[in-house]
């Protein structure tokens, strides 16, 4: 590939800022000093020498509003770019018309392409998606290689993990069950909806019925044994919820508190 340009790509600022620091401390590796691109002009630059370079960017590759193509920043073929959390913005081929204005637009996928029209793409990720509308190795291709669970349990990197089933049930009020009428209705509404306002919603109805004070209540007493037994594992609870962690942290230090407090509580009661 004749010494090809590299472009770490990410979708956080922080995250960005990690990796950049990470290979500036293996320049000696690398033989040359990585760049951190803060804008598309900065992009443009550092992509117009003929090759080389490893070029760290978040997302800066939405085109000016009313704009349907991204212009292009190189047509070189050496240039080979790496996106790291690939399964969540790395969509988008197909257009999308905007219900009120008739603004057509494209997700990040396409933008990108347009941008760097002959570039090979390279997608790292824990979680890949494969479905009919959201598909990680359509928009990458086949997998290179896979290092599951098994592997790091394996080569230590990680401890053996045990997934035991449990059931929470959400109990529905008369006067919630309205609210999942609508958000089925939503749901099957024209596609053309801004897609992050869409999930916005779905979530704030699916988070007050899942994060209810008397379903959280009930999973922190199914938790809070194991959680204090004497293993020394680690323990992690998965919900179908991901925005109530200090909820559910609440309700267990109120049902299970740490073994201190309870001796607090018992020199009180004497």
């Amino acid at each position: 590939m004749e010494n090809p340009t590299l472009v770490v790509m990410t979708d956080r600022n922080d995250l960005d800022n990690q990796l950049f620091g990470t290979f500036g401390m293996c320049r000696d590796l690398i033989r040359q000093a990585p760049q951190q691109a803060a804008s598309r002009e900065d992009l443009q630059q550092v992509l117009s020498r003929p090759s080389g370079g490893v070029v760290f960017t978040t997302q800066k590759f939405s085109p000016a509003k009313g704009a349907g193509d991204y212009p292009i920043l190189t047509d070189r073929r050496n240039v080979v770019v790496i996106a790291d959390e690939a399964h969540r913005s790395q969509y988008g081929f197909k257009a999308k018309v905007e219900r009120n204005t008739g603004e057509i637009s494209y997700g990040f996928a396409k933008y990108l392409r347009d941008a760097l029209p002959n570039a090979s793409f390279i997608g790292f990720t824990g979680t890949p998606i494969e479905k009919e509308d959201v598909n990680t190795p359509a928009v990458f291709g086949e997998y290179i290689d896979v290092y599951d669970i098994n592997r790091g349990v394996e080569n230590r990197a990680t401890v053996p993990i045990y997934y035991e089933s449990r059931l929470a049930r959400i109990e529905l009020d008369d006067d919630e069950k309205p609210k999942i009428d609508a958000e089925v209705d939503e749901l099957v509404e024209d596609k053309a909806v801004d897609e992050q306002e869409q999930l916005k919603r779905k979530w704030a109805s699916i988070e007050a019925l899942v994060g209810s004070e008397k379903r959280l209540r009930l999973v922190a007493e199914d938790l809070g044994p194991p959680l204090r037994g004497p293993s020394p594992g680690y323990g992690r609870q998965d919900d179908d919820c991901l925005y109530e962690p200090a909820h559910l942290y609440c309700a267990l230090q109120r049902n299970h508190p740490p073994a201190s407090r309870l001796a607090q509580r018992r020199r009180q009661a004497r």
